[in-house]
């Protein structure tokens, strides 16, 4: 089971660290969560945030997820697993589970997402 950490970031999408964000189907990696978090946009305003640590045999060290080199999917790095960057859900096994997803909220204003649990 992926560990319960508390998350409550407040990503500004005007940073340049963040400008694949600023595009619909672009991704970054974050700090925080149990092994870092993938925030990905969806639409022009929801995004989808998630943990990086592999949902399958969540006990080992080696088990956290990156996005593959084509940006479509999310792979762990020890066990193959794959889950959709769209929403985290499980492509391949040996994954069981859905990688532990955030809630998010945008704010047009601001050109902010909140990212929390």
């Amino acid at each position: 089971m992926v560990p319960y950490v508390p998350v409550d970031l407040y990503i500004n999408l005007y940073l340049p660290s963040y400008s694949n964000l600023n595009a619909i189907g672009g991704w970054a990696y974050v700090s925080g969560g149990s092994k870092g978090i993938i925030i990905y946009r969806q639409t022009a305003d929801v995004f989808s945030a998630y943990d990086r640590h592999c949902t399958h045999n969540a006990d080992n060290p080696c088990g956290s997820v990156d996005v593959d080199s084509t940006s479509t999917y999310v792979e762990c790095t020890c066990d193959g697993s794959q889950f959709q960057l769209y929403d985290g859900l499980v492509i391949k096994g040996p994954a069981a589970f859905s990688l532990k997803p955030y809630r998010t909220s945008y704010s047009l204003t601001s050109n902010v997402v909140h990212i929390y649990n």
